[in-house]
């Protein structure tokens, strides 16, 4: 349980070769690869793994909940994914309260599952309701949906990590994007702002 990470790793070999071969295609064009011959070799899959094979299940696993699915680990996916993370998925969801003890969508995973967000997202985003702050988590949660916010220039790292040390809430990370939000949001949304605070 926790928050998921996109994980850098080299492209395969099929991907690599589609890639080259848009090189030229229309009219002169090269390819420039970054990779040694000996890293295309040994280094590289043949072919890409399947999405579903390698990433967060929750969302699907909510999905085909709604659809009446009732055995996950018995369903024909055309890839199908490791058991293990099926399992990994259904225990996030009941942790979460998606599931119940049973397996089967409680009242809250209906609603989550009307979110195109990952699980815990979608969960926050409800009971920011109760707690009356969904000004805020949908800040937030909206933040965390995009690409990181903050940029570092090679030449400048230094003066761009004291710039965002200004916006550092010690608690947590969550509070640090909302602070960072609400100092944007005063000073009109302007786009001078983000440069000069990186």
């Amino acid at each position: 349980i926790g928050m998921d990470a996109l994980q850098v790793f080299p492209v395969s070999r099929a991907n690599a070769d589609q890639r080259a071969g848009r090189a030229g295609r229309t009219g002169p064009g090269k390819c420039y690869r970054l990779f040694t011959e000996r890293a295309y070799k040994d280094e590289m899959l043949v072919n890409t793994i399947p999405e579903i094979q390698r990433t967060n299940l929750g969302n699907v696993v909510l999905l085909l909940k709604s659809l009446g699915i009732k055995n996950l680990l018995d369903f024909s996916f055309m890839d199908p994914p490791p058991q293990d993370n099926m399992q990994q998925s259904m225990y996030q969801l009941w942790v979460l309260g998606a599931l119940d003890n049973t397996g089967e969508l409680t009242p809250l995973g209906r609603k989550m599952v009307e979110f195109p967000l990952d699980p815990p997202l979608s969960k926050m985003l409800i009971i920011s309701e109760e707690l009356e702050c969904s000004n805020e988590i949908l800040t937030i949660v909206s933040m965390l949906s995009v690409p990181n916010i903050f940029f570092r220039p090679k030449d400048r790292e230094q003066e761009a990590d004291q710039k965002r040390e200004k916006f550092m809430v010690p608690e947590s990370d969550h509070l640090t994007l909302l602070f960072v939000y609400q100092q944007w949001k005063s000073s009109g949304y302007s786009p001078l702002w983000c440069t000069e605070y990186f």
